[in-house]
This record gives structure tokens, sequence and C-alpha cells, in this order.
């Protein structure tokens, strides 16, 4: 499954870069799926074997009229061959490619606090050394579970300065020194 909402993902994002509309159908995309979080029932209704193609190809034009074409085109080919389950897979692969293109990624930086705008912009300024991207994207959550420190995810990398993290650290080395 993860296979084919690449396949669309990819081929749904070189349309729109070869286009110049990038940043048009990313802001479409996000709000597409954000509504269909929202409307559950609109997937149940996607996804139901018993729901005719036209029917289904009705409700994707109707509920989508606004967006821009080749996002509309990719979702009533999603609804065609009943693959509306995807949409979510495939804006992830969407959005991985578009954060690849302009050397961007989210991040979230947890705290036991929340952190000011000058804490979160020092934050960045080491990550973006780090990294070598050029624009994070930071989210800071509050996790007061942490003690003390931070723990910041980028992607699918973890770099945990956290007391609890060193606490545990220091525990281990202390176990290992006591057993040798």
């Amino acid at each position: 499954m993860a296979n084919s909402a690449q396949k669309y993902s990819q081929a749904l994002f070189s349309t729109v870069k070869d286009a110049g509309r990038l940043d048009e159908v990313k802001a479409d995309f996000d709000e597409v799926v954000k509504a269909v979080r929202n409307t559950p029932e609109f997937l149940t209704f996607m996804n139901n074997p018993k729901v005719p193609r036209d029917s289904r190809r009705e409700a994707v034009a109707k509920t989508f009229d606004s967006v821009s074409e080749p996002l509309r085109n990719m979702l009533l080919i999603l609804s065609d061959r009943n693959r509306f389950s995807e949409i979510e897979a495939i804006h992830d692969h969407f959005i991985q490619n578009y954060n690849a293109h302009y050397k961007q990624e989210n991040v979230v930086i947890e705290s036991v606090y929340p952190l000011s705008e000058e804490e979160i912009e020092g934050i960045g300024k080491v990550f973006i050394k780090k990294t070598g991207l050029s624009k994070l994207l930071i989210e800071n959550k509050v996790n007061e579970e942490l003690i003390g420190g931070i723990r910041v995810f980028i992607g699918t990398k973890v770099y945990d300065g956290s007391l609890n993290t060193q606490l545990s650290d220091l525990k281990n080395r202390f176990r290992e020194s006591t057993n040798s």
C-alpha cells in the first residue's frame, strides 16, 4: 500500500513541480487531508464497495471542486481505483518530497515548559548547522515527563538531551562499572 501511495505522490509532485505550482498544491493538499480527517463519514463512503464508481467520482468532484486541477485529478483517480483510503499516506510522501525540495524539515522540540521564541530560535540555529537544512518548521510540545532538558525530533531522527535519558545513561554506566 505504501508503495502505491509513493507512486501517486511522486506523480503528483513531479507534475506540479514542473508546472511551478508546488506551494499552491501543497496548501490545497493540506486542506483536503484536514477535511478528510475531520469527516470520517466521507472516507467510509469512499471506501464502501457498494457505492458505485460514478457516485464516488461525483462526491470527489463536488467536495473538492475548488482545489487545483492536478490535485483534483489525482483525487478522481484514487476514487476510480478505490484507493481513497491512501490519501494520508500519499500526503505524507508528498510532504517529504516537498520538504526535501525546499531543504526544510518539520521539527518537534519537547520540553518540560513552553519555550520562548528566543529559545526556539537558538535551538533551531544549532540544528540547522547540525543537519545542513535551510529551514526548520519548529513546533514546541510540552512533555512534563522529561524532568528537564529537551528532546528534538527531526524526520526519523531523535536528539535526546532530556534529563531522563541522562539519568538512564548514568544508571547504566554505574551498573556496568559495578558488574565489571
